[in-house]
């Protein structure tokens, strides 16, 4: 685990003056500076400082804010209310555009959810899992699809957003392609999904071929590395932290799939890392970021 020293040294290298300078078209951080056209903005996914959010909330959420992001994706409130949480968030000046939200909360109903929304300032729901058995089945698809379907219409008429979010076990083959395809087809234009970089090409799938194939359904994307030589083609949904590497540190062509995410109508994205050297990787994804061209 990393040490708040760790984490802290983390955030200092990523706030000098130097680099918070190369960091501002992606961050915002220096909102009156120009963004050139091919920088984008991109927030946190919190869930990659999950230790350190256990240890320190405040302390970890004014450490992001220091590394120069002003957007973050929730993936729970550690202990907090939603109305606790957002407080923390406004302490540490960080705005919430996206809250994960598990398939046993959206059963309960989307009054709940959507009403957490408004509370955090968020418009995107984000489901990052369906339940299922040892195998992810055509059966499990249809039944996702046809929930996905009424949970999206459910939240649209709150002024919400509605995504699924694939780990890589949807990519099982079906008669027509893979089960993905199966959610693809059979959800609403009202159900987005959530690219995550890592979670494709860890099951031997291509993001660039991916995004290419369902524009305007790709509309958040998590910036995530796969370290050389791990996977490919393990269709588990599961996956060594370790294996999360830094962002350009990896497999994943990122100047390929951010240009083709921007084609297809991508809105998010946050950069998310699994890894334990998370605090240490962050600050590196984003130097990498900012020095990308595409």
């Amino acid at each position: 685990m990393i040490t708040r020293r760790q984490f802290a040294a983390g955030v200092a290298a990523a706030s000098s003056v130097t680099a918070m300078r190369r960091l501002s078209a992606l961050t915002g951080a220096y909102p009156s500076q120009a963004v050139a056209p091919d920088t984008f903005e991109v927030g946190l996914e919190l869930y990659s400082l999950r230790r350190e959010m256990a240890d320190d909330l405040p302390g970890t959420l004014l450490g992001v804010r220091a590394m120069g992001f002003r957007e973050v994706e929730v993936p729970g409130y550690y202990g907090l209310t939603a109305a606790e949480f957002r407080k923390a968030l406004d302490r540490a000046a960080l705005q919430a555009s996206a809250l994960v939200v598990q398939w046993d909360e959206l059963e309960k109903g989307i009054g709940p959810i959507a009403n957490d929304l408004a509370i955090l300032g968020a418009s995107w729901a984000i489901l990052p899992w369906i339940p299922h058995g040892d195998r992810f089945e055509l059966a499990d698809a249809q039944r996702a699809a046809t929930r996905m379907n009424e949970w999206a219409a459910g939240l649209e008429k709150d002024g919400c957003h509605f995504a699924y979010h694939p780990h890589g076990y949807e990519f099982q083959p079906a008669p027509h392609g893979t089960l993905f395809d199966v959610l693809a087809s059979k959800t609403d234009a009202a159900v987005s999904f959530e690219m995550d970089t890592f979670w494709i090409a860890w099951p031997g799938q291509d993001c660039v071929s991916l995004l290419n194939k369902y524009p305007h359904r790709f509309r958040l994307l998590h910036l995530k590395d796969l370290k050389k030589g791990a996977g490919p083609g393990n269709l588990s949904g599961t996956a060594p932290d370790e294996d999360s590497v830094a962002v350009g540190d990896g497999v994943i062509p990122w100047a390929e799939v951010l240009s083709a995410a921007r084609r297809q109508g991508c809105e998010k994205y946050y950069i998310e890392d699994e890894s334990p050297d998370a605090p240490k990787q962050i600050p590196r994804s984003l130097e990498f970021l900012g020095s990308l061209q595409f």
